[in-house]
């Protein structure tokens, strides 16, 4: 390529990242950087600085301090480039690239080679390489060995990076690639929290764990770094030359591919699909307006992110919050509290501001040829057997992955509280919904537009669940288990609480509805 050419896309690079750092966006992921930075030089200083790496030398483990380094190193480059999104950028999109005068194979270096010059990775090098001096200075490995070990790392660290930033973006442009995505995250934490105890009591990981890191980047340039030279020294640089020519030739073939279009496929109308279906169960009055609700739900971006994540990480975190407890009835305590938030927040900010999302369509609800409360009972219920769907689902979660002693009572007071939960916060939602909706798009997430009222729900639906979840288990579950008739008297007063509301909501529906029109319309 010519240097020239190169040269001005640098230039563009830098002058492109300048402006996402002082973007709004750009400041929060400057500071989650410092964050993780701050955190790799603490591992550093934990670990005791160069006097452990001197004390390790002379010992013979410095083999163990070479990997805990490059590998912290290698992880937080890895999370940083999926905070900073594509390695490339979009500006260095093939088809953007194509604009100037460039052959194929120079677009592809050309994409690449200048995303190595980025802070980011700059900061990656320069503390590989200083990692690498270190060891030479010690006398653990020569320099012809130890300095290609930590060029041949950062490389490969790059190639992941990139790798899985391009595989990412090629699966949330799919219809499904963001849920799938999601529940393989909170799936992989909630495994971790799972064996966490596991590998503290054994202090260290499992030895056929410690086996398949052996054969990583990390632990294969620590044994040339930190390692004295012998045979093994060239099957190790072997196999860091090979994971940087396997992942250079699996991203020259990812970018080969085309990637998925965004286009939307029409599809012609039908009116006796699965949610019309499910919507006859609620009578032929309920029906349509069930069904329409339903798909605008389902179709919703709300429960896209919401759903699978309150399902999973309400486990995730009363699994969490019991291993600070001496309790051994802890995990039944912190899932108590942990469930009252399955109703609150699987759908996100839609079931305060129901009507709010249909912003002008509003005024469509004047026409039909239906009463007020038929509207009303349409738009409450369907989030309130959706939100009460997902509470014996992450009961069954729970049971699968909690190691304590469960008996029946237990389950019990764990659905109760779940479904109490629902039908307290749907009924306070309701009542946000009639008093101040808010015009919102469709494809929203952020509660920045909401009123106070939703706000306030959105905040004490989370901020209640982490009080119980935290005060339960002081009390003790002898406490909490004698009083065991606390749960079903919850569910009768929020179920009775979600019958009056239905039964006066329609009456303040039916009085408010030019002045909730006259709300939306204006934005507030």
């Amino acid at each position: 390529m010519h240097l020239r050419s190169f040269s001005c896309l640098l230039a563009l690079r830098y002058r492109l990242l300048w402006a996402q750092v002082r973007s709004r966006g750009g400041k929060i992921v400057l500071c989650f950087l410092g964050i993780l930075l701050a955190g790799l030089i603490g591992v550093f200083v934990g670990l005791g600085g160069f006097g452990v790496a001197i004390a390790a030398v002379r010992l013979g483990q410095a083999k163990l301090v070479a990997r805990i380094v490059l590998s912290a190193s290698f992880a937080v480059a890895l999370f940083a480039a999926l905070l900073l999104g594509p390695v490339t950028g979009t500006a260095f999109s093939d088809k953007t690239l194509r604009r100037y005068p460039l052959t194929h194979f120079e677009r592809l270096a050309s994409r690449y080679a200048v995303g190595l010059f980025d802070t980011l990775w700059l900061f990656v090098l320069v503390l590989d390489f200083s990692v690498a001096v270190g060891f030479i200075a010690l006398g653990a490995s020569p320099w012809w060995v130890a300095v290609p070990a930590a060029v041949l790392l950062f490389l490969t660290n790059y190639l992941v990076a990139g790798l899985l930033v391009e595989a990412m973006g090629r699966i949330k442009a799919t219809h499904s690639g963001q849920f799938l995505l999601t529940l393989a995250v909170l799936l992989l934490a909630l495994l971790s929290a799972t064996l966490a105890p596991t590998l503290a009591r054994n202090r260290f990981p499992a030895p056929e764990v410690l086996l398949a890191l052996r054969f990583s980047p990390p632990f294969a340039a620590a044994a040339l770094v930190a390692g004295a030279l012998s045979i093994a020294s060239a099957g190790w640089m072997l196999l860091v030359v090979g994971w940087l020519v396997g992942l250079g030739a699996a991203l020259v073939a990812l970018e080969r591919k085309s990637p998925p279009s965004n286009a939307v496929a029409g599809g012609e109308a039908t009116w006796d699909g699965l949610y019309d279906r499910v919507a006859l169960a609620f009578g032929p009055a309920l029906a349509p307006l069930v069904g329409k609700t339903l798909r605008y739900y389902v179709r919703s971006h709300q429960l896209l992110y919401f759903y699978p994540t309150v399902a999973i990480g309400s486990v995730l975190m009363a699994l969490m919050f019991a291993h600070g407890y001496s309790d051994l009835l802890a995990g039944f305590l912190t899932m108590l509290g942990a469930i009252t938030m399955v109703g609150a927040q699987s759908m996100g900010v839609m079931p305060v501001n129901v009507f709010g999302f249909d912003r002008s369509g509003f005024r469509r609800y004047f026409l039909l040829p239906v009463s007020p409360s038929v509207v009303l009972r349409a738009a409450a219920f369907v989030p309130m057997f959706l939100g009460a769907a997902l509470v014996p689902f992450s009961l069954g979660l729970w049971l699968i992955f909690w190691r304590g002693h469960v008996d029946a009572r237990m389950a019990v007071m764990l659905l109760l509280i779940g479904f109490g939960g629902v039908f307290l916060f749907q009924a306070l939602a309701l009542w946000a919904s009639l008093l101040t909706p808010r015009a919102l798009g469709f494809k929203e997430i952020s509660t920045s537009r909401l009123s106070f009222a939703q706000n306030a729900l959105i905040t004490g639906g989370s901020g209640l669940p982490l009080g119980l979840m935290a005060g339960l288990p002081i009390l003790g579950s002898r406490a909490v288990l004698a009083c065991w008739w606390v749960a079903p008297l919850i569910l009768l007063v929020a179920a009775s609480f979600y019958l009056v509301t239905l039964h006066e909501g329609t009456r303040v529906f039916s009085a408010r509805r030019e002045r909730m029109l006259s709300m939306i319309e204006r934005g507030y």
